[in-house]
């Protein structure tokens, strides 16, 4: 159960919500207290309500069969399987959250392809994908992803996915978030992607996106595509054998949308908070 007041005068509006589910929403209640402020707990509101939000992550790889070097093209020809559908969740609480997938024991789901099969065929392939499910958001959502990494045998780490010395604003590996027509329906229109110079898990850049789900039911979901050939670090090769884990980290917040902040008595330094991210 999450609990907070917000206070204003000699009014107090209680906010509670359980956290055990992911359609959760905030309860309000108002009662006459004296002498209170509503400030920082105004804050609090929106922090309860997003610790209920979520987003379930996993990945789809192409099995192309490819000879590249780990993190180089590897091609776009092969069935696609995802890895832990939709086994792992991203909190959208703005902290840096690892994903990693045992490439030999995960379980695998046929995705798309004649040959996809839910086993993985050959030693090698490439992330296609990575996707991103919703749960109970309708507001924009701001996501982060850096050190996309595949480590063999426990000790060889091969981190591909810096974004690093790329110009802030470049599309590097991921296409925009309305490019692939298996989930354009699910988006509004003009989700970006892009590197992003000023936030990072490591170094000094991650990729950033920014889309929104069409309204807030689960069904709605974000197949993010990889690059096929004309982008820096288009279709990145994996290994599937070698104990390989394929991991990366990622950061989410849910923007909240200006009467929502107003509501909340956030008032004008909020909105011109929200407009210089």
């Amino acid at each position: 159960m999450i609990d907070c007041d917000l206070r204003r005068g000699n009014r107090l509006l209680q906010v509670w919500m359980s956290d055990t589910s992911t359609a959760g929403f905030p309860r309000l209640k108002e009662e006459r207290i004296m002498n209170r402020t509503l400030g920082t707990l105004a804050l609090a509101a929106l922090a309860a309500a997003s610790m209920s939000q979520g987003l379930m992550i996993s990945f789809g790889t192409r099995e192309t069969g490819t000879s590249a070097a780990i993190g180089e093209n590897g091609g776009t020809s092969g069935g696609i399987e995802w890895v832990n559908l939709d086994g792992q969740t991203l909190h959208t609480n703005s902290t840096w959250q690892l994903f990693t997938f045992t490439m030999a024991t995960d379980p695998l789901t046929a995705f798309a392809g004649t040959t996809a099969n839910g086993v993985l065929d050959g030693v090698a392939g490439t992330i296609e994908n990575i996707r991103i499910k919703n749960t109970n958001i309708s507001n924009p959502i701001r996501l982060w992803i850096d050190d996309v990494t595949d480590t063999l045998n426990g000790t060889d780490v091969y981190n591909f996915g810096t974004f690093e010395g790329y110009a802030d604003g470049q599309e590097v590996m991921f296409q925009e978030p309305n490019f692939s027509g298996s989930t354009a329906s699910h988006l509004v229109a003009g989700g970006t992607a892009k590197v992003d110079n000023s936030v990072s898990h490591t170094g000094n850049a991650s990729y950033r996106l920014d889309y929104q789900y069409i309204d807030g039911t689960a069904a709605r979901w974000l197949r993010l595509t990889t690059h096929p050939t004309t982008q820096p670090q288009a279709a990145p090769t994996i290994r599937y054998d070698q104990s390989s884990v394929v991991s990366f980290w990622m950061k989410a917040e849910v923007v909240p949308e200006p009467s929502s902040m107003i509501a909340l008595g956030l008032g004008a330094a909020a909105l011109l908070r929200r407009r210089r991210k």
